[in-house]
Order: C-alpha cells, then structure tokens, then sequence
C-alpha cells in the first residue's frame, strides 16, 4: 500500500511521529482511583527512533491534554489494551477528520490478543497494524512511512527483541513530562516460566522464559529517575524472579548504587509465590526499598491451582508462605480469582478466610475470563463455553467471556456475599491486626524509603481530575454511611499508634486505602452490575475436559512443558469430572 503523495518527507523537514496514548477514560479514571501511571511504551519506542535530524517526536497523553491540542503530524502512534479499543478509535477517527493526510499506526497488546482471537478487523480504521516487539522495527517502519514505500498494512516483528540490548528511555520525552505521573515506571524484564493455563505469558514468542534488562542499565535509569526527583518507581515485568539470580544481581547493584549516591526510592514490581524460598533476597529487597509486591495467588484451594497448573503456589500451604513474606515487612497486593471449574459454593468463604488467616491487607478478586490465545481459550472454544462479548467494561463492573461451571446466580450470589463480608469493619480489623502482629515475629526489616504509597502525591493528583475528586466524595460518603466503619477504622489507627518501629502508619495507610477502594466500589453492588453466565442445565460435565484439549496445544514453548501444564489441569478436571458427573 502506498503512501499519499502529499505526505511524502519534504528534503530538511523532519517526519513528524505523535505518540498517542488514549486509554479506556472510564477504565482510567476509576480502576486506579485518580492515580495515573506514564505510558511506558512511548518513552520506549522513542528511544528507538534515530535521533539524526529525520524524526521529530511527541507525546501526547489524553488523559492530560485536551484532544484539540494535538497537532498536525505525518503519523500517530496508537498502544492500549483490549479494553481501550473503543476509544483509540473514536480519538483516531477525530484525527483523521482533523487531519484527512496523517496516517496512523497501532501495536501494543491490543494488536497481539485481537490477532490471536481473530478480531484483528476491530482495528480496521487503523491505516497500520503491528504485532509484536515494536523496539527492533519501530525505525525501519517510520523510515518506510517517511520515503513513501510500499509497506503492508499489518506488520510483524518476525523475532522477539532482546531486550538485554535495551535503550534507556528518551530522555528529553521522560524528562518533559514524568513530573505529571504517579512516579515512574521502568521495564525491567519480559517473560516468566511458569506454566498457568490462563495467562497470555506463556504463549507470546519465546516468553516463557526471562529476558532481562542489564543490571547496569537499570540502576542507570534509577539514577536518572531519581535526579529528576522522582521516588516512587514500580518495576514493570511479568515476573521479577523468573531468574532468581539475575534478580539478586539487580538488588546488589541497587544496593551499591544508593549507598554511593544516598537515594532511596521506594519500589513495586510483580513476582511469584515462591519468593518465600530466598530468604536473603527478601531482606536485600526490603533494605533497597522494596514494600508492595504483587503476587498472583488466585486461590487458597489446591484443586483450583492444580486445575490451572499454578504449581508453584501447591508447593506449600498458602497461608503459611504469604505470612512468611509478609513478616519481613512487605505489603503482598493479592490477585485473586473466582470461576474455576473446581471451584464451589465454599471458595468464597474459603477465600475470605484466607485473606484473614495470612493477614493480607489487599483482596479484590476479579472473575475468571479467557484470554485470546491461552490454553484456557482453547478449552473453552473447543467446549462452547466461549461468550460473544465486547472488549472493555461496558456498563458492568465485570463482564466475562466463558461460562462457569458454577450458575450465573451462585457466581453472583458468592460473590456479593464475599464483599459484604469483606468491607465489614470487624473482619478488616482482624487482619490489620493479624498483620501487625507477623512484624513482630522477627523478620521485620526496616527500609528508608518512605513507600510507594504516596498520600500526598495521590491526593495532588486527585485534586487535578475531576472524575477522581468526585470518586473520592464518593468514598468518603459511602465510608462514613455505615457508622460502625468509622469505629474500626479509628481503632485501626489506635492500634498503628500502639506499634511504632515498624512504619506502622505507612500500613495503616494502605489498609485504610484499600477498604475504603472496596467500600467504594461494592457499597451498592447489585445483578445489574453483572454480564456473566453459567453452563446449560444440560451441560455435561465431562465436556470440561474436551477431547481435542491435549492434541490441540502447540504453544511454542517446550514440548515437556506444554505436557507439564497438561498433565496437572486434565488430572484436576478428571477428579472435577469424577465428583460431579453423577
């Protein structure tokens, strides 16, 4: 496909390349609760473009410049998720109504999961499609843009990038706009792995592995970040121990590096349950300022795990090793989930009592849903279980895509029962209480950031949106609407004062935080705020297990690892099978 003539590079005049980021506004404004994070991707891929006097980029964030206020450019830059589909569209239709010469491109992992569920056409109003790892391409394609060469419509990257030989960002970019963002976020590692049958990790190219970043080129960017007086800084990877040597490695140069300069930011990343079996790592990453660490946990049932070949989280007990790695002083962010075909009536009791039982001060379970490409798709495809939904949120606070085992009314019914015994203000003192009480079990590690949980930052930015401000009106109203909450919140904090030492009001702070975040959002949980259903009456049970499920998985991974994962789901659904099918 050719370019418009008129578009063609004029002989001294840069190409001029907008990076667009557009997300979901509704998404964007509510899910995060008024904390908005710098888009990784445009920093990265700029960092790429040949700074030669060729290209002249810019960055333009919708969720802080008004769309009038984008300027003419030869191209626009499109990346989101599945989820900010529509409204990249609408904000790329509007552009081209403005400016009917520009073309505009679109990549991300929007393009990844469109392509792998077969709805790629979703982005027919994009002039360009690319799928892949952007860094290694990103130069050649606006070059081929720039001189108006032939260049197909939907691109990939034909291998995956090493992102060993990673760029540092672009710096005149990072530093023109970082100060507007919830700290920073630096990528520091791709791929994991573990093998669970849900997650879209494993089956990208080659990622079911650990690419790393250089150690050295981290700490580089943490200086920067830092000079630029950032100090809240998440380390954005799929999983931060998928080398537990080369993690150590990062933590050590980390540690160098603050005892040289005397910077000490504080730090988030996601990792693995088995964490808990490098002891020595945990204290490193306590003293290098490390205090929230997500971690999928999904299910405090075993069958549940095995069913989705979550191994590393049936090695021990679960409650026992989420305590462990919270005594050394680290808040555990929990994901959690509900849906499983071995999940019953009981797990949502059985999950509020984990939650208590390991003192986890976080716990907002989402729904089970499958995405495009996974092995789980597959199962589901093959078993008719998938839903023709749209992408995003819609109306609904969950919207999902199969068809549980468990009805429609039990998911729902569960699950409104969950979260009003969740946001009742005895149970949340429990496990504030329950917390406290693991840092004196000898762990503890002090650190001498402040945590990554900013309060006045937060509220700096709340103050600046007014679809935030209002949320938080919100909160506070549906907080103080049941009078018992105030109670336990002020003997919450009476209990922080009573435990000095220990950064006592950091963690009151995010308990307080996150069961006001519940309170918020499940205070008038109703059916309405439901678009999911449950398999037929006549479903048969046995068709959990499809039969082409085994001979079907070609994921470009690992024969015995494909094997592995398959060997734990189709045991745990033959005993779901045996208990059911009478």
């Amino acid at each position: 496909m050719m370019g418009d003539s008129c578009m063609k590079a004029q002989p001294g005049k840069p190409y001029r390349v907008a990076f667009i980021h557009a997300p979901d506004p509704g998404y964007a404004d509510t899910q995060n609760y008024g904390a908005k994070f710098m888009p990784v991707w445009a920093y990265t891929l700029a960092a790429h473009i040949p700074d030669d006097g060729r290209f002249a980029t810019s960055l333009y964030d919708c969720r802080f410049e008004p769309e009038e206020k984008i300027a003419e450019h030869d191209v626009f830059l499109f990346s989101g998720i599945n989820q900010d589909s529509g409204n990249m569209e609408a904000v790329r239709a509007r552009l081209k109504a403005r400016f009917p010469n520009s073309k505009s491109m679109v990549g991300g992992p929007i393009c990844w999961s469109f392509d792998q569920a077969g709805t790629l056409d979703t982005l027919d109003g994009f002039d360009h499609v690319f799928i892949g790892d952007g860094e290694g391409e990103i130069a050649g394609l606006l070059e081929t843009l720039r001189t108006d060469e032939p260049i197909e419509r939907v691109n990939r990257a034909m291998e995956r990038y090493a992102i060993a030989d990673a760029q540092p960002f672009h710096k005149p970019m990072l530093d023109e706009t970082v100060g507007r963002y919830y700290g920073a976020v630096l990528e520091v590692s791709r791929g994991c792995p573990f093998l669970c049958e849900f997650c879209d990790i494993r089956i990208l190219p080659d990622n079911n592995r650990s690419h790393n970043k250089s150690p050295d080129l981290i700490v580089q960017e943490l200086d920067h970040l830092c000079r630029r007086g950032v100090n809240q800084i998440l380390f954005a990877c799929d999983n931060f121990i998928g080398e537990p040597r080369w993690a150590e490695e990062v933590i050590d140069k980390i540690l160098e590096w603050q005892e040289r300069t005397g910077f000490r930011p504080s730090l988030y990343t996601w990792l693995t349950i088995n964490l808990y079996k490098f002891d020595d790592l945990m204290v490193k990453m306590r003293k290098c300022g490390f205090d929230m660490l997500f971690i999928g946990i999904e299910s405090f049932s075993k069958n549940s795990l095995l069913e989705t070949a979550k191994v590393q989280n049936t090695a021990t007990d679960m409650v026992t090793v989420v305590r462990e790695i919270q005594s050394y002083g680290f808040i555990v962010v929990a994901g959690l989930i509900f849906g499983f075909d071995s999940d019953t009536d009981d797990s949502f009791r059985v999950t509020l009592d984990g939650l208590r039982d390991s003192a986890l001060l976080s716990g907002d379970p989402s729904l089970l849903t499958a995405l495009p490409g996974t092995p789980l798709y597959r199962r589901m495809k093959l078993s008719g279980r998938l839903r023709d939904v749209r992408f995003g949120l819609g109306g609904y606070k969950y919207q999902t895509n199969i068809r549980y085992l468990l009805s429609a009314r039990q998911m729902v019914d569960g699950y409104k029962w969950f979260v009003t015994e969740f946001c009742n203000g005895a149970y949340q003192y429990k496990r504030l209480k329950g917390f406290f009480d693991l840092l004196e079990e000898g762990r503890f590690v002090a650190m001498e950031g402040k945590g990554f949980g900013n309060l006045s930052l937060f509220l700096k930015m709340i103050f600046k949106n007014k679809a935030a401000l209002w949320q938080m009106i919100q909160r506070l109203i549906r907080f103080a609407a049941q009078p018992g909450n105030i109670y336990w919140a002020m003997r919450g904090f009476i209990l922080a004062l009573s435990r000095p030492g220990r950064g006592a009001f950091g963690y009151f702070q995010f308990w307080f935080f996150a069961w006001t975040n519940a309170v918020l959002k499940y205070r008038y949980i109703s059916d309405d705020d439901f678009d999911i259903e449950g398999v037929d009456e006549e479903f048969n049970v046995k068709n959990i297990l499809p039969d082409d499920y085994e001979l079907s998985a070609n994921e470009a991974i690992p024969p015995q690892k494909i094997k592995a994962q398959l060997r734990a789901t189709v045991a745990q659904l033959e005993t779901v099978i045996a208990e059911r099918g009478a």
